[in-house]
């Protein structure tokens, strides 16, 4: 998210930034310059001053030709049906000069599949690889992949649900709300430490969600984007762990953090090689 964050902040003010399948924000709307448009198939109840809101599918995207600057697809191209024809509208309405965040899961692993079952799909109708994805993208979209970061799961998503939120749950995840607050929040931890302890020592990428990719239609000049293996398991931010490492307190030899965003505790595992 730094990357996304830092391209967000070099838009110009008159420039469109189209937040695709925006739900409630995908992305902090005051981080960015531009002018924005939020764009669903079912727009929030409570909505930012910050955002133009825009009821359309993301198939048929009522905006002109070379219209916008940027498209954050932040977590949403697994949900989008026709997501090729996504892919079309968005090299439809790219500027000449425009650029591309996605974020997707790996379809294909661990965190994608569990939570699949606990939630029935849980709206994932399509399933991504890494590779297949960027040739998708730069196929169809006329953008070039331009850097690209691992992110890694908090398992975020196994929390008690909020009681108005229940009813849209389904049969297999209502037993969230039956669990005892201490025993989810062990369980959410030693799942983070397991997955994370597996992947250090064998390699694994158990514990990983899936990829943060920007495209761009021209060269574009973007720092390393880093991949963070420790996140937040309430509010899934990541946390470099140079940052975090000289806060870490021990308890029965087990590493303990607070997120640096918003001071969740959390499970600390020094990272494997090339990843922060």
């Amino acid at each position: 998210m730094d990357a996304l964050y830092t391209l967000l902040s070099r838009v110009a003010e008159d420039s469109v930034v189209l937040d695709l399948g925006c739900g409630r924000g995908s992305f902090h709307y005051a981080a960015c310059r531009g002018r924005i448009v939020a764009l669903d198939v079912a727009l929030p109840a409570q909505r930012s001053a910050e955002a133009a809101y825009v009821l359309a599918d993301s198939s048929a995207i009522p905006l002109l030709d070379r219209s916008v600057a940027a498209v954050v697809s932040h977590h949403t191209l697994e949900h989008f049906p026709d997501y090729k024809k996504t892919l079309s509208e968005i090299q439809r309405i790219l500027t000449s000069d425009g650029w591309l965040w996605i974020a997707i899961p790996n379809g294909f692993g661990f965190d994608d599949a569990l939570y699949r079952y606990v939630f029935a799909g849980g709206g994932h109708v399509n399933r991504f690889s890494y590779g297949a994805l960027v040739a998708e993208v730069e196929s169809k979209a006329g953008a070039r992949l331009v850097r690209s970061c691992e992110l890694f799961s908090s398992f975020i998503y196994l929390r008690k649900p909020e009681p108005d939120k229940l009813q849209h749950y389904p049969p297999r995840g209502r037993f969230l709300r039956d669990v005892p607050d201490g025993f989810l929040t062990f369980g959410v931890l030693a799942l983070n430490a397991v997955t994370r302890l597996v992947d250090k020592i064998f390699g694994s990428r158990l514990s990983q969600y899936g990829w943060g990719f920007v495209f761009s239609r021209t060269p574009m000049s973007i720092d390393d984007m880093p991949s963070y293996f420790n996140v937040c398991r309430l509010c899934g931010s990541g946390n470099p762990a140079e940052s975090i490492q000289k806060k870490v307190r021990l308890f029965m030899s087990l590493g303990l953090y607070n997120c640096m965003h918003c001071g969740e505790q959390n499970v600390f595992v020094s990272p494997p090689k090339n990843l922060q």
